[in-house]
């Protein structure tokens, strides 16, 4: 995932996040949309939504500015499905 991503080269750890803000939320919807040539409706059933124009409408609250009354936050667990699909996940070796 990309939401936080820990690398160490020559002893320097470095610590990269991506934020949940509205603007990565409406880049990464719009990612995922054009990575599975579909459509809101199907960005909603791959978040576990239901395709309806209540949730489509939901979407679009997860990227208005937090100050806004109809602002919505995305769930977390959709915000790492969301970078999952749009990124992949790496394997982990035990």
């Amino acid at each position: 995932m990309t939401a936080i991503k820990i690398t160490v080269d020559d002893n320097v750890t470095t610590l990269n996040y991506e934020a949940k803000t509205a603007e990565n939320i409406g880049k990464r919807i719009e990612q995922l949309k054009a990575g599975l040539n579909t459509d809101n409706y199907g960005v909603c059933v791959v978040l576990g939504l239901n395709p309806t124009e209540s949730n489509v409408r939901l979407l679009r609250r997860y990227q208005r500015d937090p100050e806004q009354a109809s602002y919505r936050e995305m769930p977390e667990n959709q915000w790492k499905i969301l970078l999952m699909l749009c990124d992949g996940q790496p394997s982990c070796d035990l």
